[in-house]
């Protein structure tokens, strides 16, 4: 018998014996136990994003973000319209840059279950895995997850989505909680981004000072936020910079705060050398 020594086993036996709790209060097949578990032993490490690589020189690709499968305000004719849109540019591969479910907040968002479609973790799951299966019916998916799901389904119940997700969806890659990359050739890479805390009104400022925040060597080429439900395109200090938008309408929550919900998705292109990303073609396709 092996003993456990370091800390991070420790912490880890902890961690799921509170998800074994959690299992005990579900009623689930044997099969979505092992996937359960599965994602949750690869999910230990919420901060480390999964690194993927692309080996194209010029890549074009979709982009979706803020689904926020299982609200009432999530637009599943949208993401129709993106899947179709996808198809039609014949994208290498899409993009999910987070909160691709809703989650369930209880306590401080009084009220919040009368805004779900899909209530709990098990719903929800299906639901994004039968909606994003249009997408990856045909292309592959690359995603991360947002604050939504960390905030509600990971710190209530040590339960992250991506891995399980990943299981039930064919065709796809979680990155990781927050955060992933897809290394390009030429040692160029693109950061999938999901940052939390508020919106702005200036709706260049956060893309700005996040630029600002990442170190001169560790720098992407591209770097796609999502979170703030807008979209934009700007290059700043040699990163080009793509607020992803969002497929989920003005919340009543953002109403209040006098926020916009820039309703779309992009399909990018982009041609990739030694010196950076020599060309880039950012293409949104807004719904009214």
């Amino acid at each position: 018998m092996v003993k456990k020594n370091s800390n991070e086993a420790q912490k880890f036996s902890k961690l799921e014996m509170e998800l074994l709790k959690e299992i005990k209060k579900r009623n689930l097949t044997d099969k979505e136990v092992k996937n359960l578990l599965s994602g949750f032993k690869n999910s230990v490490n919420l901060s480390a994003a999964r690194s993927v690589k692309i080996n194209k020189k010029t890549v074009k690709y979709g982009v979706i973000s803020d689904t926020h499968m299982g609200s009432i305000y999530y637009d599943s004719k949208l993401l129709d319209d993106a899947s179709k849109k996808f198809e039609e540019y014949n994208v290498d591969f899409v993009v999910h840059v987070g909160d691709i479910c809703e989650g369930h907040y209880e306590g401080y968002r009084s009220g919040h279950v009368f805004e779900l479609t899909h209530i709990g973790g098990d719903q929800q799951i299906e639901y994004a895995a039968k909606e994003l299966s249009k997408i990856t019916k045909n292309k592959h998916l690359y995603f991360i997850t947002g604050n939504h799901e960390n905030n509600t389904f990971y710190k209530l119940a040590g339960f992250e989505i991506g891995k399980t997700l990943e299981h039930k969806l064919e065709n796809s890659t979680f990155l990781g909680n927050a955060e992933g990359e897809i290394q390009l050739p030429n040692n160029q890479k693109m950061l999938l981004l999901h940052p939390d805390g508020g919106s702005s009104y200036a709706i260049s400022y956060r893309s700005q000072k996040i630029a600002e925040s990442l170190e001169g060597g560790k720098k992407p080429a591209i770097l796609h936020l999502g979170h703030y439900h807008k979209a934009e395109y700007i290059f700043y200090r040699n990163i080009h910079i793509i607020q992803s938008g969002t497929l989920q309408s003005q919340t009543k929550f953002m109403k209040g705060k006098h926020l916009s919900a820039h309703k779309g998705f992009y399909v990018v292109e982009a041609d990739v050398a030694k010196e950076g990303i020599v060309r880039i073609k950012p293409e949104f396709f807004p719904e009214y």
